[in-house]
């Protein structure tokens, strides 16, 4: 996970974001390993829009803690299944020993990084 806050978050700044790929798992969460590889993110070509989004406190109180970078396709594919089971807004991961809330910085399609979509962690 490429680790941020609220403050720090990369604006004006071209990143390398570490890839992970992306398993439906059961209910509301979604299984991830990281790759090798890593996917550049030019975040000076975000609107304003999607970093203001991104630099909130959510409702919950939860803020950005990283960005990862996963296959578009299969992401909105787990999205859509927790959408359909109403439990999209506790949509996450856990990573190391914590879990996160899972959330596309741009919600738009074609997302910025090509097939891969940026997606903020939050706790």
């Amino acid at each position: 996970m490429y680790r941020i806050r609220r403050t720090t978050f990369p604006r004006g700044q071209t990143v390398e974001v570490p890839r992970y790929r992306i398993e439906a798992a059961p209910g509301n969460k979604v299984e991830l390993t990281q790759e090798v590889r890593r996917v550049r993110v030019e975040f000076p070509t975000l609107d304003a829009r999607a970093v203001a989004c991104a630099t909130d406190i959510q409702p919950e109180g939860w803020e950005i803690r990283g960005l990862i970078a996963v296959d578009a396709v299969r992401f909105a594919q787990a999205l859509q299944d927790a959408m359909a089971t109403h439990t999209s807004r506790k949509f996450g991961a856990v990573l190391g020993d914590e879990w996160y809330l899972l959330a596309p910085i741009e919600w738009h399609v074609p997302p910025q990084a090509g097939p891969f979509v940026v997606v903020g962690l939050y706790r």
